[in-house]
């Protein structure tokens, strides 16, 4: 059976199409893109910050963004995210 079945009139009923992502272009060098990010992972700015202080660092949080670059993605919290941002585009 390719379809589903409504559960109030019994008709075949043809499933959803599946939802497609938004195709993202490619980044040029030097170009950053912040991404919403609604999993379960931790800040690898705030893994980073512990690891160096040997556990000594407040505890991790949760990331709520993705940083891309043409080197890669960073999971970043809502801090880290500022911070970053502050420390990229500050007036020259």
């Amino acid at each position: 059976m390719s379809g589903q079945l409504d559960l109030f009139t019994g008709a075949t009923v043809d499933q959803a199409a599946p939802a497609a992502l938004k195709p993202t272009g490619r980044l040029e060098p030097g170009q950053v893109r912040y991404v919403a990010f609604a999993g379960h992972r931790d800040c690898d700015d705030c893994w980073r910050d512990q690891r160096a202080a040997k556990g000594a660092a407040p505890p991790r949080r949760r990331a709520t963004c993705v940083r891309e670059t043409t080197e890669g993605r960073r999971y970043l919290c809502g801090q880290h995210k500022t911070d970053r941002a502050a420390h990229y585009h500050k007036p020259r």
